[in-house]
């Protein structure tokens, strides 16, 4: 659609353009210097306030906001949502606003959250951030304080540096600054610069410049072209949703009906929701935008990018230019997004929705997202975590049937850092642990991994057991330990019966076995090792079965580790560990295919040790003990 088609709406003067007149949602800062008089606000080098101009808001009675107290803020039906308490007011120039983010009041937060643990973590536990779309209405309503009388017409500059999170406590104070920096007496624009900024940090999460005059306008001119290849998606944009290709909860959920891809674009429809449940003490807010259905942009750009094996998060974009009002709720409008920029890390997007009768209702100009690319494995893992594991099941010869193992290394988890994978995989219990061992990455890194490994050997284990496809959610148990140091699952309710499990971990990687018996496992890596390495931990007659394997070379390397493997894997079996004796499990047979018999010196025990090599690894694991063995 052509710029031409607009050309009714610049400098057009819209009587239901959505003005702001009054504003009354104040705290302090002299409740706005006594509420400045409209005209006088106005006035400065833009003379009065324009007639068409809305019914002033109603006084909203609100109570004050604790300085420093955890509760969530009281809202009033038709007030604006972010001005929280203003901390300095100086008319038509500048504006300091806090605003307590507050899971219990902001409940859009919980349909914002990277981690997907519904009913198994606290909100707080499942990194919930604050939308872009949302910081966009939160600077909106600032402004609007510095313009009254004028109606919001757009955004420029966009820049989301960081996170604005609400992790691991119920609330965070959101600072919020506004000045006017031009004011265009014969283009009536007013441009207002706004800074989100997190109480405690040192520099913004978030700008933008605010854009309000009296009228709408048109300045963009973005000439869309046509498409090339287009096919229409095989999933429609209630798929998308209910197979998680996205993280929103249902308060962003608006894409609709089909999507047609194409080589420099895609199409599709948005519908306008009630904000009736963004926050918990008012249905009716008073919104400048459409924060929710601004989300879809973002989310229809990363559809696009999923055809591409991309995924994509918003960055920010050059200018949004609004046309009309917000169309009613349940409006299906359509949106149409071309690629005018695909790098390397970053891709930049125009952007035009439609009113929903045939009119224009906003634009903007490169749309800006950073670029992923994840193995699919942690993808559909974070999509459905009780449909997927993170880690890789392993079938393991002569493994007693029903046992599961699990294997994983670091580069399985790319897209995840070690926080991140924490809070989707630990129980909230466990994580003082995984923070307690910050001070040496690679220990917290090999501990992390081992539970990773466990939890994903114990959920196929379950599930097998009760023919369930859903399986546990990793962090609704505990991997805890006995008084040996040994792991085990800690009780679960629902669960009589847990198996038993063995964990093991070396260098990027971890393995674990999950079962009904007692079980063994070890990893270790095969090189070169170290003269006398072989005599620490070995008997002579264990020495003279490895020079009839392999006498030299890597080959020798290999039955070195092997050895030792075993050994490990017999006393993980038998719940001590080797516990500085090594020479205590002997290996009286081992053949060529990596098979051991380790007798437990002292004892008639005899125990069957497997190994298999893995890359440059090797792997030994032990769930039985041969037959006609004591302790069975």
């Amino acid at each position: 659609m052509s710029s031409a088609s607009l050309s009714h709406l610049v400098l057009d003067t819209n009587s239901e353009m959505p003005l702001i007149a009054r504003v009354y949602e104040v705290e302090s800062a002299e409740e706005l210097r006594s509420e400045e008089p409209v005209e006088a606000a106005a006035a400065v080098e833009t003379g009065p306030a324009p007639a068409p101009v809305r019914e002033a808001l109603r006084p909203a009675a609100r109570a004050p906001l604790a300085e420093s107290g955890p509760a969530a803020e009281p809202l009033e039906e038709g007030s604006l949502p972010f001005v929280g308490q203003v901390l300095a007011y100086a008319p038509g120039e500048s504006l300091l606003i806090q605003r307590r983010l507050h899971l219990d009041e902001d409940l859009y937060l919980a349909d914002h959250a990277f981690v997907h643990a519904p009913g198994v973590k606290p909100v707080s536990a499942c990194m919930p951030v604050l939308p872009l779309t949302m910081s966009l209405e939160v600077m909106a309503e600032a402004a609007a304080c510095l313009a009254p009388g004028l109606g919001l017409i757009g955004f420029e500059d966009v820049k989301a540096t960081r996170w604005i999170e609400v992790s691991d406590r119920d609330s965070e104070l959101l600072n919020i600054s506004a000045r006017v920096t031009e004011v265009d007496a014969d283009g009536q624009v007013w441009r207002i610069a706004v800074a989100l900024q997190l109480e405690g940090q040192d520099m913004p999460s978030t700008t933008a410049t605010v854009l309000f005059s009296t009228a709408y306008r048109v300045d963009l001119d973005l000439a869309f072209g046509s498409f090339s290849n287009p096919y229409r998606l095989p999933l429609t944009g209630e798929d998308i949703y209910r197979e998680r290709h996205m993280f929103h909860g249902p308060c962003f959920h608006c894409l609709t009906g089909e999507i047609i891809i194409a080589d420099e674009g895609a199409v599709t429809d948005l519908m306008t929701r009630p904000p009736t449940e963004l926050f918990r003490s008012i249905s009716q807010p008073q919104l400048l935008i459409d924060p929710a259905l601004f989300d879809g942009i973002g989310q229809f750009i990363g559809v696009w990018a999923m055809q591409h094996d991309r995924y994509v998060l918003p960055i920010g974009f050059g200018k949004l230019e609004l046309y009309r009002s917000t169309p009613p709720a349940g409006t299906r409008v359509p949106i149409r997004i071309e690629i005018v920029r695909d790098e390397t890390m970053t891709m930049y997007a125009n952007v035009e929705i439609q009113d929903g009768s045939g009119g224009v209702w906003l634009r903007v100009r490169e749309w800006g997202s950073i670029k992923f690319r994840h193995p699919a494995r942690v993808l559909d893992f974070r999509r459905q975590p009780t449909r997927h594991l993170l880690s890789r099941s392993l079938v393991l010869p002569s493994l007693a049937k029903g046992v599961q193992c699990c294997l994983i290394s670091k580069a399985d988890t790319q897209g995840f850092d070690p926080l991140l994978l924490a809070r989707h995989y630990l129980h909230l219990d466990e994580m003082a642990d995984f923070v307690a061992k910050a001070g040496v990455p690679p220990r917290q890194q090999q501990w992390q991994l081992g539970r990773v490994a466990a939890k994903d050997a114990v959920r196929a284990w379950l599930a097998a057991r009760s023919e369930q496809s859903e399986m546990l959610h990793p962090a609704a148990f505990v991997i805890d330990s006995d008084a040996a140091g040994q792991p085990l699952v800690a009780a679960l309710e629902g669960h009589a019966r847990l198996p038993r499990i063995s964990i093991a971990h070396c260098e990027d990687r971890a393995v674990a076995l999950a079962g009904e018996q007692p079980l063994g496992i070890d990893i270790e890596q095969v090189r070169p090792h170290a003269a006398g390495f072989l005599e620490s931990f070995s008997t002579a007659g264990e020495r003279e079965l490895l020079d009839e394997l392999a006498t030299e070379g890597e080959a020798r390397d290999e039955w070195i580790t092997r050895l030792w493997s075993a050994k490990e894997a017999a006393g993980k079996l038998l719940g001590t560990g080797v516990n500085g004796a090594p020479q205590r499990f002997e290996a009286i047979a081992i053949d060529g295919a990596g098979n051991f018999i380790i007798q437990v010196r002292d004892s008639d025990r005899l125990i069957n040790v497997h190994s298999v090599r893995e890359g440059n690894f090797v792997i030994a694991y032990a769930a039985t003990e041969t037959a006609g063995a004591s302790g069975r």
